[in-house]
Parts: C-alpha cells; structure tokens; sequence
C-alpha cells in the first residue's frame, strides 16, 4: 500500500552456490528462455507491479586458458531502461585482482566479448520518466505497447498449441520471427516512410506503425496499422502536426486495406495559448473604481504594440493606445487550426469505417475528438480505467453552478459506454486488452479482398452437436459454446460473446467452426436484469 501507481519496480536475485556443469553462454541461454515465459505468462503481473528491471547474479564454475579451476561470476539482467520492454543481456564480471570489485562487464554472446563497460546500469532517463506520466494517467507508453503486442502473440500462439496437441499435422512450434514493427515517420517531402527511430524522441503526441505478425490464421505473417497517441507529449493533445499524421496513417491503411487499430489515450484538442502577449496588455474597465461591472476592451500602448511581430495581433485604435480584437499568436497550432484538423481525422475515420476494419482500444482517458475518433470507429474495448467523455467534469460543474459529478467514469466510463452499446467489450489492464485486440483480428481477414482467416482446428468438423436444450430455461451461449462435458455448436474455447452489458435479451458474438470465423446471434429467453447507470444531473 506505500508503493505508488506510478513507482518503477526490480527482482533482485544473487545464488550464492556455484553453478557446475553449465558455461556462461549456456546460463546466459537458459536466462533469456526463462525471461521470455515470464513475460509470457506473468505479463499481467508484471504491468500491474511496474516491473522495469529483473536482475539475477550467479557463480559458475569453469577453468582458465592454463586449466586451473576457477570461478566465473554471471549477471543476468532484463531490463526495461532502453525502451523495449524487459530486453535481456547478459555479463561476465571482471574483478579486480587484488580487491575483488568488479572493474567491468562483457556481454556473453558469440562475437561480442570484445565489448566490455564500466556499467551494466542504465541511469534514470527520458524513457523511464514518460513511462512515470503515462502511468500517472492510468495508461501504459506508447512504445511498450510493441512489448505488449508481442507477449500478446506468444500467449496466442501457446494457447493454440495446446489446443492442437497431438493433431496430425499440427504445428508443434512458435514460429521465429514472430513480430516485426515499422514505424511510419513523416518523409521531408511530407509522404509516410517506414524506418526506426530512438524511442523517446519524437516531438509529435501521434505515432503510427506498421506491424506483421505471425498469427495462428497467417502463419506467413499479416500487416496491420497501430495509431496511438502519446500521452507524454502535450497531454497527448491533437494540435496540426498530430492530426496530419493520423490523417496520413489511417490512409495508408486504407489504401493498402488493412485493418487500422487506434490506442486511444489523450487530452482532445490542443488550445494554446499566447503566454508572451498575457503581461502586456492593460484593461479598460467601464468603472475603474468597481471592475465588478466589468470591462470594454484589453488594449496595448503603442508602444508595446510597435514592439510585437507583425501579424500577431490584430487591433483598432483607442485613446488609450490599441485595442485587441483577435490574438493571433506567432506559433502554428494553438488556435482554431487544430479544430479544423479534427474534423479532418473525423472525416477520415468515417471513410475507414466504410473501407476498411477500425478498432479502438481505450486505456487512460479518451476525451473530446478523442472520444469523436473511438465512436467513429466500428469497434471499441475499453479499459476500466479508460472514461470516453468529451468536456471533463469539472466543466459541467462550473455550467451547472453546484458540485454535480465527482469524476470522469460517471460521464464516460465503463459502467456508463459498456451498458448504452458504445463500448463492445471491458478489460481490466493494457495487457488484457491488447490480448483482446489480438483476438479479434484473428476473425478478421488479413485484407479487405482477403478469404476470411481460418486456422487449424483440433475439433472435428463432422462431431455431434452434444449440447441439448431443457425443457426449463437455458443459457442459450450454451448452445454456442458447449460445457466441458458437452460440445456446442462452434469449435471448443473459440466462441466470444461481445456487447453483453447492452441488449440483454439478445446474445451476440463470435465464434468458428471448423476454423472458419462466424458471427452468430442467438435469443435470451430467461428473464433478465438491466442496470441503466443514474445521471446524476437528471434530477
């Protein structure tokens, strides 16, 4: 309970036995092995403690160039200070001869012994401080959602080799290179490029790759568009540049026909405004005895006005010197340009919504055009602590004169879009969510002119619909998925149900049979219960 949201967490581990039996290269192996199941099954965990660091020492025992036995100490570390999320290295340590510090550490791996530091430590850097401010929002950064897709996909994969054991001609391995991701950078020319560049260095809050994965359906690999916002760069705002590269990303995947998910965490629009122009203008009030009746206009003395860069105010002349009547500023991106840009990405979200398949994923808060863009979209998982709103509350309590709301959720959070329809699907985390992302494009082909995405299944195609209905009333999912001890109607563990908190009396969702994907709706025949959420405003 003292250990804050935002706080970095690290596993420490020393053996103090020595190891025999094993080289260094073999530990180093193993540990890199170990860590990849870790993140595997143990990512929920791992997200919900701020894992950043886990580090293990031990003593191996080996021999010099001369033969005589000797003892090789070994850190292993998985680290999340460069950006990837837990990337494993591992060292051999150099001590000092005569004090036993250790005065070095070499990377183990073939061709890299040559390459020795002093520290094996990564400071507190630029990355490690946007994770704290995603974190303090209740979101994950932007960049370590790559890690999340990736564990994602492992997780898939495992689960459908369990399913598939002992199937003739069933895969028995997790393909290699089983994730790949481009970033899509603005070119000089303006046009999107695919490249790579240093995380945490881009001064725009929108970033867009381009992903293949390897997925039980494609084995081959399949492309897909991720949007999100970084929420570490102006609150995640949408000012020009943010919304031009939306526009751009979305495009590319329609152009392409490829399915667009958007990471939606951010703030609405950016409204800027002229910080070096608020401590040079003067007020005139209609009465300076009582500025309680309030003013006819804020006005420059010449000279202060002479002083500004042209264009930056416009003003009409006063007695008292020149009065203001539009700040224009002299920075892009803080006025109304960023409106119009909004309603440039709404526009191309409803072209994607008609070409292509759109997902949103909602994790932090989603606000303004923000919120716009989600419900846009054809499909929406929200976080728990993911609200969809657009004013905040403390503005609607200011409008309506008196303490009405008292947080974001009562205006847009799960308990409110889950049960109206807006929301198709909840999650509890960002790990739990981009699994669900996963699935759903697994029903979803890897094209617009693609046959659906079938995958081997271990059910048989010509088995009996075991399940059978009672005379009394029945959960018709049933039907769909089957019992453990009775099959239903689509491949076992394959149906999902989605929409579940709206339209109580109807069952829809997905499912496949024979691994062909299928949507299906069926009948609630049972009484049901339905809870519409007060509106505290709504007296």
């Amino acid at each position: 309970s003292k250990v804050t949201l935002q706080s970095s967490s690290r596993i420490y581990l020393h053996s103090l036995p020595e190891l025999t039996g094993a080289t260094p290269e073999e530990i180093a192996n193993n540990f890199y092995d170990v860590v990849d199941k870790l993140k595997s099954r143990l990512a929920q965990r791992l997200l919900k403690l701020r894992v950043d660091e886990i580090e293990a020492k031990v003593r191996v025992t080996s021999t010099d160039e001369d033969g005589n036995p000797m003892v090789v100490p070994v850190r292993l570390v998985a680290s999340s200070m460069e950006g990837e999320w837990l990337k494993s290295a591992a060292y051999i340590e150099r001590p000092d001869p005569v004090t036993g510090v250790t005065r070095e550490f070499c990377v183990i791996g073939a061709g890299k012994d040559a390459v020795c530091m002093l520290d094996p430590y990564s400071t507190s850097n630029i990355i490690q401080t946007k994770r704290a401010i995603a974190r303090r929002v209740g979101s994950t950064y932007a960049y370590d959602f790559l890690g999340l897709l990736e564990v994602g996909l492992i997780q898939e994969w495992e689960n459908y080799l369990s399913d598939l054991a002992g199937a003739p001609g069933a895969p028995s391995i997790i393909p290699g290179g089983l994730f790949e991701s481009q970033e899509l950078l603005e070119g000089p020319d303006g046009n999107l490029v695919l490249g790579k560049r240093e995380i945490g260095t881009n001064k725009v809050g929108m970033v867009a790759w381009l992903v293949k994965m390897k997925t039980p359906e494609y084995p081959e690999g399949r492309e897909v568009v991720f949007i999100a916002n970084d929420v570490t760069v102006q609150s995640g705002s949408f000012g020009v540049p943010e919304d031009e590269l939306f526009f751009k990303a979305s495009k590319y995947a329609r152009e392409h026909k490829l399915p667009r998910v958007y990471i939606a965490c951010n703030s609405g629009a950016r409204i800027g405004l002229v910080d070096d122009l608020k401590p040079k203008f003067n007020i005139k009030f209609i009465d300076e005895a009582s500025p309680s009746k309030g003013f006819e206009y804020l006005y420059l003395t010449d000279e202060v006005y002479k002083s500004l860069p042209e264009g930056s105010v416009n003003v009409r002349q006063v007695p008292e010197g020149w009065a203001i009547t539009d700040i224009i500023g002299t920075d892009e991106g803080i006025g109304v340009e960023n409106l119009q840009g909004s309603g440039k990405i709404a526009g191309e979200t409803s072209r994607a919504y008609d070409e292509i398949f759109t997902l949103s994923y909602v994790t932090g808060r989603s606000v303004g055009i923000g919120a716009y863009l989600v419900r846009l979209g054809q499909r929406i998982i929200q976080m728990k602590q993911g609200p969809m709103l657009l004013t905040g509350y403390g503005a609607l309590n200011k409008l309506l004169g008196r303490e009405v709301y008292n947080s974001q959720d009562q205006l847009g959070g799960p308990q409110v879009m889950f049960p109206n329809g807006c929301t198709h699907e909840v999650v509890d985390d960002d790990q739990q969510g981009v699994s669900s992302i996963l699935r759903w494009l697994s029903f979803v082909p890897k094209t617009t002119e693609s046959p659906p995405a079938v995958r081997q299944c271990a059910d048989p195609v010509n088995r009996d619909v075991e399940w059978r209905p009672t005379p009394t009333p029945y959960d018709p999912r049933l039907m769909l998925s089957g019992t453990a001890d009775a099959a239903g109607f689509f491949d076992k563990g394959s149906w999902k149900e989605y929409l579940s908190g709206w339209g109580k009396s109807t069952v829809i969702g997905r499912g496949r049979l024979g691994g062909i994907p299928m949507g299906a709706i069926a009948v609630e025949t049972r009484l049901v219960e339905r809870i519409v959420p007060a509106d505290p405003a709504d007296p």
